[in-house]
């Protein structure tokens, strides 16, 4: 069997077990562009990358921010405007989307270019979030938008909940703003790891109380101390007389 026959193979049962009967049909043209980071796309002359996932990413990520706002907008009738839109940048952040793109098994089906298998990109949450990107844009391409967002809800938003919550830099922003007139104040106490799996720490004073967390991103990092400190806060609160 040749490698191409094969590989199409792959797809064509990747696709279908995700219930992309269009996408995982024929030639799985798409679905493999979509699979495919421009490096692996660059390795083989494709220099304009169209070859590769980055314009279904583009696609995606439009429908994927306007899916994530009309579900948003359905579950919470009583919400303003502006928690609707941090629940919307939780939904639709990066580590949201590799989550989900990792649930998925989208990893072990990408084709990276050698530098980008030999750091594991498959396992980087910017490589997944795209990839997951690119495969709405695809479904896009091929079904239209209602198949595509469809395919957003049942994959990404009914299974992130946990991403909907309002994002905790924000959360402990708001309780210490209102309760101690005072914004938190976020340090970092350095990094470690290879270049490609950096791992940031970081320090927030918040209200008398203290958190630290690491991430693979500053972000993520303040986002943990964040969490750590409105743990403590809100134990505070509950033992007060």
């Amino acid at each position: 069997m040749s490698q191409g026959l094969a590989r199409r193979k792959t797809l064509r049962a990747f696709g279908k077990g995700l219930g992309l009967k269009a996408a995982a049909s024929g030639e799985c043209e798409l679905l493999g562009a979509a699979l495919t980071h421009d490096s692996y796309a660059f390795e083989r002359g494709d220099r304009r990358g169209l070859s590769a996932n980055e314009r279904l990413e583009f696609l995606g990520d439009a429908v994927v921010g306007l899916a994530a706002s009309a579900w948003l907008y359905a579950r919470h009738p009583d919400e303003p405007e502006g928690r609707l839109s941090r629940r919307r940048q939780a939904l639709v952040s990066g580590p949201a989307l590799a989550k989900t793109a990792a649930r998925l098994g989208l990893g072990p089906m990408l084709r990276l270019g050698k530098g980008e298998a030999a750091g594991q990109g498959e396992r980087r949450p910017s490589i997944l979030a795209g990839a997951f990107e690119a495969l709405v844009g695809a479904v896009l391409v091929l079904e239209g938008y209602d198949a595509a967002a469809r395919f957003v809800e049942r994959s990404h938003l009914a299974q992130a909940d946990d991403a909907a919550r309002i994002d905790p830099r924000t959360a402990l922003q708001e309780l210490v703003q209102a309760r101690f007139k005072q914004p938190p104040r976020y340090t970092f106490e350095g990094e470690s790891g290879p270049p490609h799996a950096r791992v940031f720490r970081a320090h927030v004073a918040a209200g008398g109380v203290v958190g630290t967390g690491t991430g693979s991103t500053k972000k993520q990092a303040q986002a943990e101390a964040a969490a750590q400190a409105l743990r403590k806060l809100t134990r505070q609160t509950v033992n007060l007389p």
